[in-house]
């Protein structure tokens, strides 16, 4: 193979015939500038090694990927255009990618070698990680996932294998575009699936478009495994794993995790869901949402203990983001050995297991090539994304230029900060991130919000804001009736509406069947209450707002319990067939689940087919 460069800062390759590989042509004594040592681990799709730079002394894990790939169609511009892509990505939670070349007809690539563990390492030694701990991983998980989102690259392969903990429990994502980098090759595959079965959404399982909301689901399914010590759902073999992630519900969590909230239990279960639209509009979202339930349930922080900051990396002594207020509350088997999961990767990665690879990477920009003996081609990425190995320092008037520069503008930049934005430029903040904005996406925009319908109350436009206003308004509301649900903070001057309402939504999560009823009666006693002189002006605002929230609450509990009698009415049939097919030669066992059935539904509308069956039955075999 030849590598072209036409100026463009690309590679071009052009294929000439590679030798057939043979054991030898994967030992190297240096591959770039990077001089070969021990092996740490081998896959299918090459070997990682350990390598020093002979320049600058860095050490770094280099990936050499099988000589076969260079021959497989396609590969070579797979490779090129991917490492174009992860070169955006520069973030403290992405393994760092260093550089990239050929040798001898391979190709390879130099990462960050993290100093640490990966959570499948963790748990195949045994570990249990409490719920604080799962929570803390998947906030910094999802900032590291919000950043390679933004940029259109999706991870695909979300699983404990690719989360790595350095030696101060920080955590960084590896394996960035390796499910799509090998995702079209024709070599044999175990399954012909690349990812892991056990971590896979069911839309990679069914082959159908990739979206970002597959990382999410992939995370889900590792937040379980790190609280269960298993992932949700077992199987005997790859077909049937995917048939599972395609259509079986997983156990509640907290089944194997006891100590877990439930509030957390609820979100992972999110997480899982078939639909992806039924997950969170985004990772920022989720994390948002993480960080107010680790605040609302938790003891006081201590604060000599580190905690994720804004930049995915743990500080001591700093505090969660300032805009989720401290009461803010969190809306919306036995354990098994890990190792028995089906994982079909066929680059595993590792950090200190001999049996399996070491694959961690963050690209960034691109900066100069290097050369060393035996070298085809050897690209070197800057970290800094402007320096090259063969920068010098600046002229002292060249830095009295830039000093001047600086200072110009700083001060215009100060300048600009001290001017008011005007309509168009508040209205543009606001609508930043979406032109339908979540409630999440309100809140971090109230104070624009505000500022907006106070200067410019005549435009159009502020209509719109105050419904915004409204909105949040509710969500402030539920978010205190959350905590006063769960026996925190103080509930002294609640008018009799908003009583029946904590009342009725302290059962929601236990007994959603009673809390929409009494949320039925609620918004009963209160009808025509807008149009009632009689109570004051402020006191029907106030009870109407805790109606819209019953009406809204009352909503969600319906399809709760909808989806929970299609499941009873399904289980209900199976158990009446059963007995059917028993009732000729085990008359008292079917006489037994007919009797059952009508004790436990006789009273419940939606199960009354099922019941005068049942009944039926038990008069034939009476």
């Amino acid at each position: 193979m030849k590598v072209r460069s036409r100026g463009d800062g690309k590679l071009h390759f052009a294929a000439t015939p590679v030798p057939s590989p043979t054991k030898a042509s994967m030992d190297f004594d240096q591959l770039g500038p990077y001089k070969i040592g021990p092996r740490l681990g081998k896959g299918g799709m090459g070997s990682v090694y350990r390598g020093e730079n002979v320049e600058t002394h860095e050490v770094a894990a280099i990936k050499a990927l099988a000589p076969q790939l260079a021959t497989s169609e396609g590969f070579r511009e797979r490779f090129e255009a991917e490492i174009e892509t992860l070169k955006t990505l520069k973030h403290p939670g992405i393994v760092r990618l260093y550089g990239y070349g050929e040798q001898e007809g391979t190709l390879f690539y130099a990462m960050e070698l993290v100093d640490g563990r990966s959570l499948e390492e963790e748990l195949k030694a045994g570990r249990r990680f409490t719920w604080r701990e799962v929570v803390d991983i998947a906030i910094q998980v999802c900032k590291s996932l919000k950043h390679a989102h933004d940029h259109g690259i999706i991870h695909r392969d979300i699983k404990p294998a690719n989360i790595l903990l350095d030696k101060d429990e920080h955590v960084k994502l590896a394996d960035f575009g390796i499910a799509r980098l090998f995702g079209g090759t024709q070599l044999t595959m175990a399954g012909g699936v690349l990812g892991t079965a056990d971590y896979m959404s069911p839309e990679q399982a069914d082959g159908r478009p990739v979206t970002d909301s597959c990382d999410q689901y992939s995370l889900g399914c590792v937040m379980f495994a790190l609280l269960a010590g298993r992932p949700p759902f077992r199987a005997r073999s790859l077909p049937e794993m995917l048939q599972l992630q395609r259509f079986a519900e997983p156990e509640p969590v907290r089944r194997y995790a006891p100590d877990a909230p439930e509030q957390l239990e609820n979100c992972i279960a999110q997480l899982l869901k078939k639909d992806p639209e039924d997950r969170f509009p985004n990772t920022m979202v989720l994390s948002r949402h993480l960080e107010a339930m680790r605040r609302a349930l938790s003891r006081p922080f201590d604060h000599s203990k580190p905690m994720p900051g804004d930049d995915g990396v743990a500080k001591k002594g700093s505090k969660l983001p300032v805009d989720l207020d401290a009461t803010q509350a969190a809306t919306g088997q036995v354990a098994d050995e890990v190792g028995d999961s089906i994982d079909i990767d066929v680059v595993p990665t590792a950090m200190r297991n001999a049996e399996t690879v070491d694959s961690r990477y963050e690209p960034a920009p691109l900066a100069t090539s290097l050369t060393g003996p035996g070298v085809k081609h050897f690209t070197t990425v800057d970290l800094e994304g402007t320096r090259t190995r063969q920068a010098t320092s600046p002229s002292v008037i060249a830095a009295a230029v830039g000093l001047v520069a600086l200072a110009v503008a700083a001060g215009w930049g100060a300048y600009q900060l001290t001017q008011p934005y005007t309509a168009d430029q508040l209205y543009s903040r606001i609508h930043a991130s979406s032109a339908d904005p979540s409630v999440e996406d309100l809140r971090s925009k109230s104070k624009e919000i505000d500022e907006f319908v106070t200067r410019f109350a005549d435009d159009p436009r502020a209509d719109t804001l105050r419904t915004y206003q409204d909105e949040l308004d509710l969500d402030r509301q539920q978010r205190r009736f959350a905590v006063l649900a769960r026996g925190r903070g103080d509930g002294a001057g609640l008018n009799t509406a908003e009583r029946l309402y904590l009342a009725a939504f302290a059962k929601s999560d236990s007994s959603p069947t009673t809390a929409a009823a009494e949320l039925r009666s609620l918004l009963a006693l209160y009808e025509g209450v807008d149009s009632d002189k009689s109570i004051s002006a402020k006191q029907r605002q106030r009870i109407g707002a805790v109606l819209e929230l019953a009406r809204r609450q009352l909503a969600q509990l319906d399809e709760i319990i909808a989806k929970q009698r299609r499941v009873d009415l399904a289980t209900l049939n199976a158990r009446l067939a059963a007995a059917e097919a028993m009732a000729t030669e085990k008359p008292a066992e079917a006489k037994a689940i007919c009797q059952a059935i009508v004790d436990l539904y006789a009273g419940d509308a939606w199960a009354a087919e099922v019941v005068g069956r049942a009944r039926m039955l038990l008069q034939e075999t009476n």
